[in-house]
This record gives structure tokens, sequence and C-alpha cells, in this order.
């Protein structure tokens, strides 16, 4: 399976990705305060605002996403996390203004492991955004673009001490199986049948690759 890790547990190694413009596509969702939270895909251009997203988190949410208390990204991972196709990897970013100042709060990305067969997915919420639904927002919203661009399952490795993406998981009716890494890891699995919820506008990303796609043939 491929790595959303800052190094290998025994999996490949990623393949370089394509990088389409996503800029105009774009969801806003409301917290139960009325925060407006922008999500979006990523951008070449976003490394330091992701940067400043991991730097913040507390060594607990560091460890729970990365399985490593790292500090901050390797230039490999961000260089995978602000190119995005979504057949290849998605990665797609909630944002708030903040001071007249665009500010990461939380992420989440998938990545084809192979395509279309599944795709496995990671997710991190900023410590002072956590139980605030966002987690929740993202993995549908991953979802609901995988689904588009026709993968058939989504998959994920969580940390058996982490009870809240756990109950999270269940509640979202993945299934829980063993990890062939250690008892410490459980692996989760859905697959992209019907859809579930009300998708998300950028379901339309992928509509739009196919579009650049049919108008620069290879």
């Amino acid at each position: 399976m491929l790595s959303l890790l800052p190094f290998p547990i025994g999996w490949k190694q990623l393949l370089p990705f394509r990088s389409p413009s996503t800029r105009e596509v774009h969801d806003t969702w409301r917290l139960k305060d009325g925060t407006a939270v922008t999500l979006r895909a990523t951008r070449a251009d976003d490394g330091e605002l992701i940067q400043e997203l991991v730097r913040g988190l507390s060594m607990k949410s560091r460890y729970h996403r990365f399985f490593s208390p790292i500090h901050e990204l390797t230039p490999r991972m961000l260089e995978r996390f602000t190119h995005n196709a979504a057949t290849d990897a998605m990665t797609v970013v909630a944002t708030v203004q903040q001071d007249g100042k665009e500010v990461a709060i939380a992420m989440a990305q998938y990545v084809a492991d192979p395509y279309p067969a599944r795709c496995d997915f990671g997710v991190v919420v900023a410590d002072d955004w956590q139980r605030s639904g966002l987690g929740r927002k993202l993995i549908e919203s991953l979802i609901c673009i995988a689904r588009a661009a026709g993968f058939e399952r989504i998959e994920g490795d969580v940390l058996v001490e982490n009870v809240s993406i756990h109950r999270l998981m269940h509640d979202m009716g993945f299934r829980f199986g063993r990890h062939p890494d250690g008892a410490y890891l459980s692996r989760v699995k859905k697959p992209l049948v019907a859809e579930e919820w009300k998708c998300t506008p950028l379901t339309a990303l992928v509509a739009k690759e196919r579009m650049q796609g049919t108008a620069n043939p290879a």
C-alpha cells in the first residue's frame, strides 16, 4: 500500500503526480458557532500553509496522523500534498480567515493504491478545531471525490489508541481488520458504492480534469 507518512513502513513509494489547476473549485461549510470554513484542493503554492498547520499540532495529534512526532513535513511530503490528480492523489485543505490571512485548520488526503481498486486516506485536524465535525466533513469529501474518480474502495491505517477516529470510522460504516504491521494499528475499509450523503461541490474537480484531458490529449 502507498504511504501518507514521512517514512516507509514496508510500503511502496509514490508515483509522480500530475498537477491540474484546481483554483476555482471549493466548498463552504459552517461550523456550529457560525465560523465559515472553506474546503478546497491544495495548490502548488500551499507548502507554507500546510507546514504552519503541521507545526501547530500537538505531539499527540502529529503522532495520530503521521505515526511519528514530526515537527514539519519533508520536501517530498510537501510535494506530495500540493500536487493533485483525482485518479492518483488528492489533498483537501480546510481554511479559515484570521486577521485577513488564510489559515489551514485541517487537511485530508488519499492516494491510489492502485487505481481503480482502492485509495489510501489520512486526515488531521488542528487541536483547537477538533470535535467540530471537520474530520468527518473532510473524509466525506474525500469519499465523494474518490467515488466520482472511479475508485472502488477507500482504506486507511489508524492507531488502536486513537479512540476518537475509531469511533468516527465505525459511525461512517468502515469495516475494521487486522494490520500486517502490528497490533498497534487497525486497517479500516469502506466500499465506494451508493452515495450516502449530499456530496461536496469538490467532485467538480473530477469533471474538470476529464475536460482538461479531453482538450489536451497525451
